[in-house]
């Protein structure tokens, strides 16, 4: 079963879902939906209580950090892309002042989990 950190299926964009979802899955099958949830925290929850998995990004392994949970590196899927955007007028010195720290970050390889 998979747990997401997205309401139920049809409540999202299809796309978006799959996505998550990594549907279809490698071997072109689709996965086995699981208990829903509001938040990260029930999704831990119900992933430590063995309800459930959940496909989650690298920064998710190391700020939730549980001694009851695993977190292991998926080799075989695609990684998540993201875009940092803002309203092309925002003249905001903290703004720039984020993309700029994003802009730095993004460039760094990725550290173990």
């Amino acid at each position: 079963m998979i747990q997401l950190c997205h309401p139920a299926p049809g409540t999202v964009q299809d796309k978006d879902l799959d996505w998550w979802a990594v549907n279809p899955r490698p071997d072109g099958s689709s996965p086995r939906w699981g208990p829903t949830n509001d938040n990260v925290e029930e999704m831990l929850e119900q992933v430590a209580e063995g309800a459930a998995i959940c496909f989650a990004p690298l920064s998710m392994a190391r700020y939730y950090a549980r001694p009851d949970l695993s977190w292991v590196p998926l080799t075989d899927v695609e990684p998540l892309r993201v875009v940092l955007a803002w309203a092309e007028q925002t003249d905001n010195a903290l703004v720039r002042g984020f993309a700029g720290v994003v802009r730095e970050l993004s460039t760094q390889k990725p550290t173990g989990g």
